[in-house]
């Protein structure tokens, strides 16, 4: 068996290998290890095709039970992971390949070397551009990895119409070697049999009519012609493409020069002259974004982009859910149209997708080239090879290409054109620094809207100014949806559902708290602000994800890594790196160095996901920053020389909790300016939860802060004695 070239050639550890060529099986040392019933190996099978990737846990009970999942489909679906995780330890080294759970779904981390289909896809690629001889064993070499249908076992289950397609490439590719080698009769009953199976693949047909005019079978090659465009035209109403009638009119003319074997494919792709016009319709009710409309315009072709680029311009849209980073892009790309005469792409990624995987990028480019005019048949099967014909078809012309909802860089590489006429927009809810770094893209951060942009849009959507009492009744629902333009459109549109829904039942609707994303809420699951933050919270791996529902506990408003630090239970470091993380996903903003903000809506978001929390996990979190709050004013207090050899020594007695570094008496007076609300609200909340002793005495220290101002620390000491006695 001729063994695949490259980086992927060897692999170390067990001979253990994956096969879905066939039925679904793991070997070791050529010999099947028991892998379950059809559902474990249904699952087995879903990992695989996507290995390394987050197969969502929703996508699998879909697959698995066509959509009618029974109500312990998800239990089930565990109970298979768990099964499949034991045997694969019982048969592989420490570390070799795994199981692991990320939100939304599950990841099988394994070398892709490993998979036969991987293995197939290398031969394939390995084999273009070879001589012919070597050609036709590197294919032969992948045609026998194949074990019998694709899936066998799973296919009423798991369908992986990929697979068929990657079959077909490499016998496509294979008999255009053996033709190439005179290998003509020995390819006739094989062609004949494929061709009956697959009537409407005319690269076949026209390899099959060669094959016999090759073997002195010329009126038999012509019946082969004549069959497909009769089915052709009667079951599709179309007539062959011009290669294939190219050939039959040689074959008529008794073309002597088809006898002579040639490098050049039989069929070769051939591409169109469509323009295509993907963009969506532009956005109705949008305001604003004037400095933003600005920054794009500076991106299109013949713009300043800075010496030495050569290449597209790149926008990179980024922002948090429901910022209206798709409309903007949207809208400005109908704005600007007529600047690419060759048309505009536009592909939805999915990167944020609840209900589906983002989207591959091969198959965004297939459906690109297919807008092309690429003809199907004449796509190449490697992601990378339909990228080259991307870049080709795009070298010159000038085309917009929108990707909406990015998940990360290497998503969006293989999708941008090389030219430089051509320009690519891609919103996304993380920041690509990679992409930009490996790129130069331009990163434009959408902030929300300012007020009077934000009345705006609540206008345009309820479609009538407001007046009188209306008007302040208006700013307040602006403040109320936090200048969020999806929270506003979708007041807008209560507010345009006629007489039921005045700006004051709104406003009072919204004024309680617990019910606020409750009343943002619309039947469409894609118009909820609650929905919007909830795929983004889904999006974040597992330790981010606790980061947040733990936030929900916080009751200040300013979020430093030294409070996270305590309410996690993590070093200070670690806490910093996760506020920045969250701060990339948007989830969190950095106002200034170590200093963390959260948006109104988010933070109700984060309150709700606590709930998920058990009880005693809640109760450890509070008690954890509770005596954080108690150290750091300890520490305070002894800088300005108020607390020093009294009976409190909060620093001695919680010696693990985090310290922020307070050293002198300015650091201590900062921490206390800056802590000073968070400092108070966690008072309030202990007094609500009942932490009572520990409680009264940072009472007593807030009190001691606050001689000679009017804040508030003697009436919640007060509040605190109360309780306590």
């Amino acid at each position: 068996m001729v063994e695949p070239e490259g980086p992927r050639a060897a692999v170390s550890g067990t001979d253990l290998r994956f096969c879905l060529l066939g039925p679904v099986q793991v070997l070791v040392h050529e010999r099947p290890v028991p892998m379950g019933g059809p559902g474990m190996r249904g699952v087995l099978a879903m990992l695989l095709l996507e290995p390394n990737q987050v197969v969502p846990l929703d996508r699998i009970v879909d697959v698995l039970w066509a959509h009618e999942p029974p109500a312990s489909a998800r239990t089930m679906v565990q109970g298979y992971v768990s099964r499949l995780r034991q045997r694969l330890a019982a048969v592989a080294e420490p570390g070799e390949v795994h199981i692991s759970t990320m939100p939304p779904g599950y990841r099988l981390v394994v070398d892709e070397a490993r998979i036969d289909v991987t293995v197939a896809r290398d031969l394939l690629t390995q084999a273009r551009g070879k001589p012919a001889a070597r050609r036709s064993g590197l294919l032969r070499a992948a045609q026998a990895l194949w074990r019998g249908p694709e899936l066998a076992d799973v296919g009423n289950r798991v369908i992986a119409p990929e697979l068929t397609e990657l079959r077909l490439a490499v016998l496509e590719a294979r008999f255009e070697a053996d033709l190439e080698l005179g290998r003509h009769n020995e390819l006739i009953g094989e062609l004949t049999q494929l061709v009956d199976e697959h009537p409407f693949r005319e690269r076949l047909v026209a390899q099959l009519m060669l094959a016999l005019y090759r073997a002195g079978r010329r009126a038999t090659a012509l019946a082969a012609y004549q069959r497909f465009a009769h089915r052709a035209s009667s079951e599709l109403g179309m007539d062959p493409g011009p290669q294939l009638r190219g050939l039959h009119v040689r074959v008529l003319r008794d073309d002597t020069t088809l006898l002579e074997p040639s490098p050049e494919p039989v069929v070769t792709p051939r591409v169109g002259v469509l323009v295509p016009a993907q963009l969506p319709r532009a956005p109705s009710g949008f305001a604003g974004r004037a400095d933003e409309l600005a920054w794009l315009d500076r991106l299109l072709p013949g713009a300043q982009r800075g010496a030495g680029v050569r290449g597209p311009g790149i926008g990179v849209l980024a922002g948090a859910a429901g910022v209206g980073k798709t409309a903007l892009a949207v809208l400005w790309g109908h704005r600007v149209a007529a600047r690419f005469p060759d048309g505009q792409l536009f592909a939805h990624l999915r990167g944020f997708d609840p209900r589906h995987g983002p989207a591959a990028a091969a198959d965004v480019l297939t459906r690109f080239l297919l807008a092309l005019g690429v003809d199907g048949e004449d796509v190449p099967v490697e992601r990378d090879d339909r990228a080259a014909l991307y870049r080709s078809i795009l070298a010159d012309r000038q085309v917009l290409v929108v990707l909406d909802d990015a998940r990360d860089a290497e998503q969006v590489e293989p999708l941008l054109p090389a030219g430089s006429s051509s320009l690519v927009v891609v919103t996304t809810r993380v920041r690509l620094d990679a992409l930009v770094a490996r790129t130069g893209a331009r990163l434009q951060v959408l902030d929300t809207l300012g007020t009077g942009d934000a009345e705006q849009v609540i206008e345009l959507m309820a479609g009538a100014p407001a007046g009188g009492r209306d008007q302040e009744l208006r700013r307040k629902l602006v403040r109320l949806c936090g200048h969020l333009p999806l929270a506003l459109r979708i007041a807008g549109a209560r507010l345009a559902g006629g007489q039921r829904w005045s700006v004051a039942n709104l406003v009072e609707e919204l004024t309680d708290e617990r019910g606020r994303l409750s009343a943002l809420d619309l039947d469409d699951r894609d118009t909820s602000v609650r929905a919007a933050l909830d795929v983004t919270y889904r999006s974040l791996r597992a330790e981010l994800a606790t980061t947040v529902r733990l936030l929900g506990l916080f009751p200040g408003t300013r979020i430093a890594p030294y409070a996270v630090a305590a309410l996690c239970g993590v070093d200070v470091d670690h806490a910093r790196h996760r506020l920045r993380a969250l701060a990339a996903s948007f989830v969190v903003t950095e106002a200034s160095r170590d200093v963390f903000l959260m948006h109104d809506l988010v933070r109700l978001h984060t309150q709700e996901l606590a709930d998920e929390l058990s009880e005693v996990d809640k109760s450890e979190a509070r008690q954890r920053l509770l005596r954080y709050y108690l150290v750091g004013a300890d520490l305070a207090r002894r800088q300005l020389g108020t607390g020093a050899g009294d009976e409190l020594a909060m620093a001695e007695k919680f010696s693990d909790t985090p310290r922020v570094p307070v050293n002198t008496p300015d650091e201590a007076m900062a921490w206390i300016e800056q802590e000073w609300t968070n400092l108070l609200a966690v008072v309030e909340v202990g007094l609500e939860v009942g932490q009572s002793e520990e409680i009264v005495q940072l009472a007593r220290m807030a009190s001691e802060f606050a001689e000679g101002t009017r804040a508030l620390g003697p009436v919640v000491l007060s509040r605190a004695v109360r309780l306590v006695v």
